[in-house]
């Protein structure tokens, strides 16, 4: 068997460290540009919540809602327990991976953000400053379960994005053609958000919003307390499916924007940073332009950043970034779906600022799974070298053993 070559060389490790991850500064800003010109909506938004100083809204976050409201940086003031934290010490030391500061292929982009990294804010601020003053594109692996979510932490991802296609299958063991709602995509993204709550910003799928403009509200609202960063919300209709499949049915630009319109509201009532990021899904049916024309208006009325979903080729990519510039776009890479192979590298000299892997766990998974199974079923043992402790080690023991030891515990005063 072949993946069982692949299995068999997974090295055994008994040794007990902390998750490789940590914050990562991102250099200095690069510049900025001028803001998208204010919609109605947005000035009606700005009156509602402004308390009385115009660009000043207060949060309990110590961040405000999104460039809509400000141009002030969200508060950077480092957390009250920093000191206890300082004194809690994990072996071995981390090496924080070298990362890119200035890169002349990474254009600027229009998105609120704060001017300094603070790897104490929420992880909606954080990947806010990520997008805009980030040297490089954000690689965000596709993860679908408390796992591949550990394995994402520990490998060093600087984002994650939690795939609805992943949370369907693995959740409901269904395929994604709108049968997920919001209880079990906000649950399995509360779960993956606060493995880490200072860790990697997770970005999660959010479907159609699963109703009218008060559902959509609600699953903005959910998704904001669960620790969410952002979140993609399509124009499918109720009846969706995968965006990589064929026969997609898109609603009528109206119905669109009023989803786009109900998130903005709800963000600014939460005074919440987190990101809105505007799906289309109207290539198949409508073509190009539409697709352009939708995303603009999304752009105008609020929305954060904008992804075209299933484009044909690296062109028309390519097109789409430069049209809706220097709005930041995010490329959803499906391998063996509708569109072409494209890079990390190729997205970034292309102007996309996220890059999601939605099967990136799921499918290698799903090989190795079958194939170990097959194994069994055929010879009675699985053949594998990975140790129990290797799968907890990921999943946060080392972590454990320092919150009970420092709490006088003794849970682990005998081994592990």
């Amino acid at each position: 068997m072949v993946m069982m070559e692949s299995i068999m060389d997974i090295a055994q490790s008994e040794t007990i460290t902390g998750s490789t991850w940590r914050p990562l500064p991102l250099g200095r800003p690069l510049a900025s540009t001028k803001p998208n010109k204010s919609s109605p909506l947005k000035e009606e938004i700005f009156k509602i919540v402004s308390p009385s100083t115009p660009g000043e809204v207060s949060s309990s976050e110590g961040s405000v809602s999104g460039d809509e409201f400000s141009d002030d940086s969200a508060s950077t003031a480092p957390s009250d327990h920093s000191g206890e934290l300082a004194t809690i010490k994990m072996t071995p030391e981390i090496v924080i991976p070298e990362v890119l500061v200035e890169d002349t292929s990474v254009k600027a982009v229009d998105i609120r953000a704060p001017d300094v990294y603070d790897a104490h804010a929420p992880a909606a601020s954080r990947l806010r400053y990520m997008i805009k003053n980030g040297g490089h594109i954000i690689k965000c692996p596709g993860v679908y379960d408390g796992l591949s979510a550990r394995i994402a932490i520990d490998v060093g991802f600087e984002g994650m994005y939690m795939t609805g296609a992943g949370t369907t299958a693995s959740r409901l063991g269904q395929a994604d053609l709108g049968i997920a709602h919001l209880y079990d995509m906000r649950t399995n993204a509360e779960m993956i958000a606060n493995l880490r709550p200072d860790g990697p910003p997770l970005i999660a799928d959010m479907d159609t919003g699963y109703g009218g403009p008060l559902v959509v509200a609600r699953s903005l609202q959910q998704y904001h307390i669960s620790g969410v960063a952002g979140f993609h919300i399509e124009d499918q209709i109720m009846n969706k499916r995968c965006g990589h499949l064929a026969g997609k049915e898109v609603v009528d630009m109206d119905t669109y924007i009023q989803r786009i319109k109900a998130c903005v509201v709800a963000r600014a009532q939460l005074r919440s940073d987190i990101v809105i990021i505007a799906r289309t899904d109207a290539l198949q049916s409508k073509g190009f332009d539409d697709c352009i024309e939708r995303l603009k208006r999304a752009r105008d009325e609020g929305a954060d950043m904008g992804i075209l979903e299933g484009v044909k080729n690296k062109e028309q990519a390519a097109l789409a970034a430069r049209l809706l510039a220097p709005w930041p776009m995010c490329y959803n890479s499906v391998e063996n779906g509708h569109s072409p192979l494209i890079t990390a590298q190729e997205a970034q000299d292309m102007g996309y600022r996220i890059i999601i892997y939605s099967f990136a766990s799921i499918s290698p998974a799903y090989v190795a799974i079958k194939s170990t199974f097959e194994w069994l079923k055929e010879t009675g043992s699985t053949g594998s070298s990975v140790a129990p402790k290797t799968i907890f080690n990921v999943c946060g023991l080392a972590d454990s053993i320092v919150i009970d030891e420092a709490s006088g515990g003794t849970a682990f005063a005998k081994g592990v």
